[in-house]
């Protein structure tokens, strides 16, 4: 077989799926170049997930006629010329590779002006051939538009996932740059819809601008330099976990990179202070120097490769720790004790002797005083049957439906140790699980199989929360089932979120608490019933009326299997006549 050397626009289209596999590929090239090209204003919008257009404008530095064409020319960089730039890189982009890959497998319009230049350079690619190449007005800077990508192959556009999916890359394309560089101001426009609108800022209010609020009392300052880094930023505190990694992001030299051994580095710290399955929140920047580090390693430019890991991830755990234990001992210590005043000492002073008083004539061994209705012997005995009985499920018979019961109204039932309903029917004592049988109500409701009334509470005056861009379009995807579990609210125009209703008994911390592991995007819509049943069940400890219980009872008769959650966890137990008789006799 004759060996034949492959037409450029062919070569691109197969080098373009190393760097360009889906859209928001696309929007990390174009805003790395846009950062590259010194701008201080960068706008991104995308229309159908980035299928019909990503579109990204910036105020940089623009292009010649002549840098205009090149750019889209395999292997064509400003950035590196030689072999010893390679060594020294601070740049996003290098290889030349990004705007090839685009334009071989997309519509592009390039529009790029320079600040001495009267008209700006405008070139239209199609497949990565040049359509035409012309002069128009334009403000200073790069406006590209990207169309219909993946247009001329189609096998690859339909492995594209669904909307939210490739919505979901494209804003955390966005977030990683947007996050780095707080010195420029940001904006995301989807669907003709504002996402971001990030001002220039310091990078603590970056990740409060994106993340929202709850994080701007919950982070803490690291900072650390020694000869090989220079590790800084933010950690979250022990008051702030998530259920997933989707909050933790290392930047070395202004690149976001992945890093699951250097992220170990930083759970290990928190590993005794937390929860576990929870994870602690960070936003850590690492500054080395450049020929210490390859990050030419993998084609989009997240695996970086260090010369010595192995002391960056030993001082790293220990900076984390450090800002851990003094955020610890500033809120459980206080080293401003009040004075003690001691009296003052008289070495005249006597003591006052106690005085005990007691029945002299009192005989405990005395026969009045005995109780002979009590059988020590036989009090033992009972004791080692008891002891001797193994009181486990193994011992328990096979659970009927107790749906068979008789009316419930018709039954009376109590609480034991505030955490236990115990309940009986015709030939059973059931002893249900408050928490459980109420999470396993909750969770059926939410599954759609049972019909309940969530109870809520109208707040005396509207409780204001602010909500970051992102977290406003969650919540308003969830907004209907936010309202099924007790939450009424108004969206303001500034992303502040008025509360007039919330879940009955629950305090507005727990409220919002609730409201973000809702909207949160990183939780699956599948895991999501539960999680909010685990909240909103009524907890162990409280205590119950009559009707409360009642109502609990009947509602988890509702229920398929009522006898277990989903994860096999008991809600009751039930004791029969014949499992009583082998217990007693």
């Amino acid at each position: 077989m004759a060996i034949n050397v492959l037409p450029e626009n062919i070569a691109n289209q197969i080098a373009a799926g190393e760097v360009i596999n889906r859209p928001a590929s696309v929007v990390k090239e174009l805003i790395e170049n846009a950062v590259d090209a010194g701008s201080s204003s960068i706008t991104l919008i995308v229309k159908d997930a980035g299928r019909t257009l990503v579109e990204v404008m910036d105020n940089g530095c623009g292009m010649d006629e002549e840098d205009a064409q090149k750019c889209f020319l395999a292997h064509a960089t400003s950035k590196i010329s030689s072999e010893s730039d390679l060594r020294n890189l601070t740049t996003m982009g290098f290889r030349g590779e990004a705007l090839a890959s685009v334009a071989a497998i997309a519509q592009v319009e390039l529009r790029t002006k320079q600040e001495d230049e009267q008209l700006a350079n405008e070139i239209i690619i199609e497949g990565g051939d040049i359509k035409s190449v012309s002069k128009t007005t334009s403000p200073k800077g790069t406006d590209i538009k990207v169309k219909n990508i993946f247009f001329n192959v189609p096998a690859r556009r339909n492995f594209l996932k669904s909307d939210s999916v490739e919505a979901g890359h494209i804003n955390d394309a966005f977030v990683r740059i947007a996050l780095i560089n707080p010195q420029i101001a940001f904006t995301y426009i989807k669907d003709g819809v504002t996402v971001y609108k990030l001002d220039k800022s310091t990078f603590k209010k970056r990740i409060t601008d994106i993340f929202g609020s709850s994080f701007n009392k919950n982070l803490l300052e690291i900072k650390e330099k020694i000869d090989l880094v220079e590790i800084t930023g933010f950690i979250s505190t022990i008051d702030l976990t998530k259920k997933s990694k989707n909050y933790q992001y290392f930047f070395v030299n202004n690149r976001y990179m992945k890093s699951p051994y250097f992220a170990n580095a930083v759970e290990r710290a928190y590993s005794s202070l937390i929860p576990p399955k929870t994870y602690p929140c960070f936003f850590i920047h690492l500054q080395v120097n450049p020929k210490d580090i390859d990050v030419n390693i993998h084609p989009t430019k997240t695996e970086v490769k260090f010369i010595d890991d192995k002391i960056i991830y030993s001082v790293l755990n220990a900076v984390v720790r450090k800002a851990l234990g003094q955020f610890t001992s500033s809120n459980t210590l206080s080293f401003e004790k009040p004075q003690m005043d001691f009296p003052a000492y008289d070495k005249n002073y006597v003591p006052k002797q106690p005085k005990l008083n007691y029945n002299s004539s009192f005989n405990p061994f005395a026969a009045q005083n005995a109780n002979p209705s009590f059988d020590f012997s036989s009090a033992v005995n009972k004791v080692k049957v008891q002891t001797e009985i193994s009181f486990n499920n193994d011992n328990i018979p096979p659970v009927e439906q107790i749906q068979n019961s008789s009316p419930l109204a018709q039954k009376q039932m109590f609480q034991f140790l505030n955490k236990y309903i115990v309940y009986q029917s015709d030939n059973s004592i059931y002893l249900i699980h408050q928490f459980n049988a109420s999470k396993k109500v909750i969770y059926e409701y939410l599954q759609g199989k049972i019909s309940i009334i969530l109870p809520k509470e109208k707040l005396l005056l509207p409780y204001t929360h602010k909500f970051a861009s992102s977290e406003i379009i969650s919540l308003q995807s969830k907004a209907e089932l936010l309202r099924s579990i007790g939450f009424e609210f108004t969206v303001n125009e500034d992303n502040s979120v008025d509360f007039t209703f919330m879940p009955k008994d629950m305090t507005t911390l727990n409220a919002m608490n609730l409201v973000n592991e809702v909207i949160d995007e990183s939780v699956s819509d599948d895991d999501k019933p539960l999680l909010i049943a685990d909240i909103l069940a009524v907890q162990s400890g409280k205590v119950l009326s009559q009707s409360d219980m009642t109502s609990l009872v009947n509602q988890l008769l509702q229920c398929d299997n009522p006898e277990f959650l989903p994860l096999n966890e008991r809600v009751f137990l039930r004791l029969d006549n014949t499992f009583l008789n082998k217990f007693f006799f």
